[in-house]
């Protein structure tokens, strides 16, 4: 199944991407999401890098997802595909595009889960809810640190 989200953020090409090449920023654009940790990252997210998260699903059931970085083409994308988890297939490849001084952010998701989680029926059913709710909370998270400043904040620590 294939999903395409976009938004436009209020901060530029560069900032935007700055902040997404952190894979500890990861914890603060999903501080709100309710059962969201991130485990375990390289501090980057060049080729071979891996990042690891854990989601806690239904409220109880912890699952845990691993992430290969496999684009790095600064600033305009990057990309990740999973190694570890409930779904046989896992791409994601993040973009940004400059419109004046705004960013365009796009991201491309292809998932599929594992025959033994349902397979495609329960991806469509389940999987593809949970995909748009958690890209909606983070367009707002993304929103709201922008007109805060707060990416240029995290941005100019790192």
């Amino acid at each position: 199944m294939e999903f395409r989200f976009e938004q436009l953020v209020s901060a530029s090409l560069e900032t935007v991407f700055r902040f997404h090449e952190n894979p500890a920023h990861l914890s603060v654009l999903h501080a709100e999401w309710p059962g969201f940790r991130l485990l375990h990252h390289e501090g980057h997210i060049h080729p071979g890098a891996t990042t690891w998260i854990e989601q806690t699903m239904s409220g109880c059931i912890p699952v845990v997802l691993g992430f290969r970085h496999t684009i790095y083409e600064p600033p305009h994308r990057f990309g990740e595909e999973l190694i570890h988890g409930p779904f046989s297939l896992f791409t994601h490849i993040h973009e940004f595009e400059p419109m004046g001084e705004n960013t365009v952010v796009r991201d491309r998701l292809t998932i599929r889960l594992s025959w033994q989680y349902g397979g495609e029926p329960v991806t469509r059913l389940l999987a593809a809810y949970s995909i748009r709710s958690l890209f909606a909370f983070r367009n707002l998270a993304l929103e709201r640190m922008a007109d805060n400043d707060g990416l240029i904040q995290f941005t100019a620590s790192t």
